[in-house]
C-alpha cells in the first residue's frame, strides 16, 4: 500500500492501472471482474466515483463520463497522481 509520500514510480504506477481501467470501462472494452459490474452500474450515470485508498488517507474522485471520454489516459493518470500526492492547483 503507499501513502502520498511514496515513491513517485510507484504512486505513478497506481495512476497509470487506475486511468487504464477507466478508459477501458469508457470504451466497453473487457476489465477486471473485481470492478466490472460497478464500473457498468455507473455507466447509467451522469458520473463515475473512484475511491482509492492509500495507507494515510482515503481519495474519492468524482468526474463525469463525458470528462473521461475526452480526456486521454495520460490527462487522466496525471489528474489521479495530483491526487494521491495532495498536489493544489495554484492559481498565479
Amino acid at each position: 500500500m503507499t501513502t502520498s509520500h511514496s515513491p513517485l514510480s510507484q504512486l505513478k504506477a497506481q495512476a497509470d492501472k487506475i486511468a487504464a481501467t477507466l478508459k477501458a470501462a469508457e470504451r466497453g472494452e473487457q476489465i477486471d471482474v473485481r470492478f466490472a459490474e460497478k464500473i457498468e452500474a455507473a455507466r447509467s450515470k451522469d458520473s463515475f466515483k473512484v475511491g482509492i485508498v492509500m495507507d494515510d488517507k482515503v481519495i474519492t474522485i468524482e468526474m463525469p463520463w463525458a470528462t473521461i471520454r475526452s480526456t486521454n489516459e495520460v490527462g487522466l493518470a496525471e489528474y489521479i497522481l495530483n491526487q494521491m500526492r495532495e498536489a493544489r492547483d495554484t492559481v498565479q
